[in-house]
């Protein structure tokens, strides 16, 4: 791994303790299937 990679790594490391510590992964997985909701009734 070069030290460029281990910085990335790093990086996306912090923001995936951010994101879960905001459970925002959870609110965007309930807006997604909310979208997919929607949508289902455009395509009809």
């Amino acid at each position: 791994m070069t030290p460029q990679e281990k910085i990335i790594q790093e990086r996306v490391n912090q923001s995936r303790k951010f994101l879960r510590s905001n459970c925002f992964n959870q609110s965007i997985r309930d807006l997604w299937k909310d979208i997919k909701e929607d949508s289902k009734y455009d395509l009809l």
